[in-house]
């Protein structure tokens, strides 16, 4: 019975990913509408399908697990993911304005143009590939970790549910995960809210009693000591930049049929953080429902092993497995379209036809997913988060490269990629001394690499002329 919950969800999904091929459809066929849906997504559809990249079955898994390792440091996600939306209103409408008028696909062709530099287009396409083949990787741990207990083959059901991703989301592109984010959201924030009604309730007599238990039995983990205020605030701040440089939000945001709708996106889904705070209590519960676990991305699982029968525990792990099934299709399109168009043709066929680079996008979704799935199958899961680390600190310092061109054409591209270089190597260095730990000194090691970004422009910049490869007025709102 338990397979039988689990492999329901997991058909069930990949059904709606291949029919959401005729979803939005167009008589056109062409790599934009592979790619972005044809830039014909609303608001509502955005919101579903930025909520689902956001909040993800890993999210689910390490927010929990986080709170139950390291107490109320956990918050930094909420406080993260609501600093992020203010930024996103302010530079993802006029990235979608520029992109529309040049027909970009991703943020390496938008990099390409303004600094007139290929060159830049692969820096951006190299990192933001890295960045995204961890984060797909955890997805898949997620599911790993819930599968683990729930009584079934849990190799075989990842294998299943992989294969099935790499089918539907060729066959149908951005509609896959646009359409099937509904169906996700839905189940995801019905288990958290009732979770964080009965677990409470059952254990505690409610939150109230919760956090009176959870104060007096573990006090240092209930208040942040100076020095985690100065990681909280670091880790939060640098990850609100980093959050919608990743590939798969602006390839989300692109999809929008209009700037406007990007924006009332970033207004209304700050109120997806509610789920944020709420399955950090789960973790807080863990610790008296299943204390001195030595894996806390264990701790939701465990708790929810404890708590119900094997027939609700089966529900639980199929609504995760799809938490990981969306947003792994939408990060291997970003990918994808980052590597044809970016790398492939760039590097190897600056020629390619657009049908060309569609077979390429779709044949890169399939080896980026396997890659992905690889990884997990056979890596110690503590170096494929480290991967993870390192790519939320290396997406940041594309911001002048992506973000900071958007406002200015001051800067050049000869100080935008030295400083970009600069930021790197800052952190690939921070790593080096100091391991894969998220601080240096009790800051995030990413905001050392922007340190040294803002220094390099500020000496290289004015004895450089100006970016002339996109004219200011392409950023603005359409007449």
């Amino acid at each position: 019975m338990e397979l039988i919950i689990i492999l329901a969800f997991i058909l069930g999904i990949s059904a709606i990913g291949f029919f959401a091929v005729r979803f939005e459809r167009s008589k056109e066929h062409n790599i934009i509408e592979w790619a972005l849906g044809g830039n014909r997504f609303g608001p509502v559809i955005i919101w579903f399908l930025l909520g689902g990249d956001v909040y993800t079955a890993y999210t689910l898994i390490a927010v929990p697990g986080l709170a139950y390792g390291q107490g109320v440091v956990a918050f930094f996600a909420t406080s993260y993911a609501i600093m992020a939306y203010p930024l996103f209103f302010l530079t993802l409408p006029r990235l979608w304005n520029v992109s529309r008028r040049h027909g970009f696909i991703t943020a390496g062709d938008y990099v390409e143009k303004v600094f007139d530099s290929r060159f830049l287009g692969v820096i951006v396409a190299i990192l933001g590939i890295i960045a995204e083949l961890p984060y797909i990787g955890l997805q898949i741990f997620g599911m790993k970790y819930m599968l683990s207990l729930a009584g079934i083959p849990v190799s075989e059901a990842i294998i299943l549910s992989v294969f099935l991703v790499i089918g539907f989301t060729v066959v149908s592109g951005l509609r896959g995960p646009a359409l099937t984010a509904f169906i996700k959201d839905f189940f995801v924030w019905a288990m958290v809210i009732f979770l964080v009604v009965y677990i409470p309730i059952h254990y505690f007599h409610g939150l109230g009693g919760m956090f009176k238990w959870f104060n007096a039995a573990y006090p240092k983990k209930s208040t942040l000591s100076v020095p985690q205020m100065w990681v909280f605030a670091s880790l939060a701040f640098g990850s609100a930049g980093a959050l919608f440089l990743y590939p798969h939000a602006i390839t989300g945001a692109l999809s929008s049929k209009s700037a406007d709708a990007i924006r009332k996106n970033a207004v209304y889904l700050p109120l997806y953080n509610i789920m944020l705070l709420l399955i950090t209590f789960l973790g807080f519960a863990a610790l008296f429902v299943v204390p001195g676990l030595k894996n806390p991305n264990m701790a939701l699982p465990m708790l929810l092993k404890k708590s119900f029968g094997p027939y609700m525990y089966s529900v639980f792990s199929g609504i995760i497995v799809l938490g990981s099934m969306v947003p792994a299709s939408i990060m291997a399109i970003a990918s994808a379209n980052l590597f044809s168009k970016n790398i492939y043709q760039n590097l190897f066929k600056p020629g390619a036809g657009d049908s060309e680079l569609r077979i390429v996008s779709k044949l890169s979704v399939a080896l980026i997913i396997l890659l992905a799935l690889f990884l997990t199958l056979k890596i110690n899961p503590k170096y494929i988060i480290y991967l993870q680390l390192l790519g939320g600190t290396l997406i940041i310092q594309l911001f002048p490269l992506i973000f900071l061109p958007l406002f200015t054409n001051r800067v050049s591209a000869v100080p935008a990629g030295v400083s970009t270089l600069g930021g790197v190597a800052t952190v690939l260095g921070i790593i080096a001394v100091n391991g894969f730990k998220p601080a240096y000194h009790f800051i995030w090691i990413g905001l050392y690499g922007i340190a040294a970004e803002i220094a390099i422009l500020l000496l290289l910049t004015f004895f450089f002329p100006s970016a002339s490869g996109i004219d200011m007025k392409d950023y603005s709102d359409p007449a």
